[in-house]
């Protein structure tokens, strides 16, 4: 069992590539920890979706003077494309900031390895449960007949690679300018999507139905984008992704799963 020393961190992460903060779900057994280990910074982060990214906490850590970070994945049973996703993100991390100090990045063995593994099974099997009901909440409300009145659709990849490459701070800054502008879902619905594949070109911004695609639209070009292209309806033609010119002669349907 590795010791944990001062300036260390550790970095949980959320057990998919698009979940939300799990902080809410981790945050009694966090506390616990850090009462355990008061020299240590007990941190949250997500690959993909919602939540603070993965990089974004690296930085963090960097930044704080960290002298080891270990990131232990969230995950309750073992999913090697997760497994896979650790690896390429903190390696594109590390090559970034090559020439920084940086802290030793170490990634933790999976919970589904650990001696205690099935104890943990044994726990919950065991421990209190809840009945299920059909009386929760349906899953159609007369709040959901409609959609939005929207003359635009945004939609922000929030992919483990954008996550990675600055979509986080892409789609608050993008929040916080609509917001300053009072435009609401019903001028501008802005969705936070999977992978959305030209992953070469994060973070990566699709308006419809306009069909337009941006590479590299970064947190510092969304106050132009949204003047120009959501405000006054004029494409930002310099910052458009490269685009096949047509499609193959026989369509292929590929599901992208990321590992590509």
């Amino acid at each position: 069992m590795n010791e944990i020393r001062p300036v260390h961190w550790v970095i949980v992460t959320a057990p998919t590539d698009r979940g939300d903060d799990p902080r809410d779900r981790l945050g009694r057994a966090l506390d616990i920890l850090q009462g355990r280990h008061p020299g240590t910074e007990f941190r949250t982060a997500v690959l993909g979706g919602p939540g603070p990214a993965l990089a974004v906490v690296l930085d963090e850590a960097a930044s704080a003077g960290a002298g080891e970070v270990v990131v232990v994945s969230g995950q309750t049973l073992l999913d090697r494309k997760i497994e896979v996703w650790f690896r390429r993100v903190i390696g594109h991390w590390l090559r970034a900031r090559r020439d920084e100090q940086l802290p030793d990045v170490r990634i933790a063995g999976s919970l589904t390895d650990t001696g205690s593994y099935v104890d943990l099974l044994d726990a919950a099997i065991g421990g209190p449960t809840i009945p299920a009901r059909a009386t929760t909440a349906p899953l159609i409300s007369p709040a959901w007949d409609e959609v939005p009145g929207f003359a635009r659709h945004v939609l922000v990849c929030r992919g483990p690679r954008c996550s990675a490459r600055g979509g986080p701070e892409t789609a608050e800054t993008l929040d916080a300018a609509l917001e300053a502008r009072s435009l609401g879902d019903d001028d501008v619905l802005v969705t936070q999507t999977g992978c959305m594949f030209p992953c070469s070109q994060a973070p990566v911004v699709a308006v419809y139905p306009d069909d337009t695609w941006y590479a590299g639209l970064t947190y510092d070009r969304v106050e132009r984008f949204v003047d120009e292209h959501l405000v006054s309806g004029r494409t930002i033609d310099d910052w458009i992704g490269a685009r096949r010119t047509r499609a193959p002669a026989t369509p292929k349907h590929r599901y992208h799963d990321g590992l590509v």
